[in-house]
């Protein structure tokens, strides 16, 4: 109970709301992590393009000399 007798309400709500407002001024801004499509988690994941609509990627499996001439090389991301 001694301790309650010297606690300030005053410094005390005023000391939280500079924190609190320190805090929310200051943080750093969300980092955007961009998911790409891959075999493991094709069907799993669901996109959203920038118009809002969502879309998930199917994977199947394909003969590639039958569509040599459609493969094309793609870089690194």
């Amino acid at each position: 109970m001694k301790f309650f007798n010297h606690l300030q309400l005053l410094p005390l709500l005023l000391g939280l709301f500079f924190g609190m407002f320190f805090v929310y001024v200051l943080k750093p801004a969300p980092t955007i992590v961009y998911k790409y499509p891959t075999m493991d988690n094709a069907g799993k994941v669901t996109y959203q393009d920038r118009n809002g609509v969502c879309f998930k990627y199917h994977a199947d499996t394909v003969d590639c000399d039958k569509n040599e001439g459609r493969i094309v090389a793609f870089p690194l991301q």
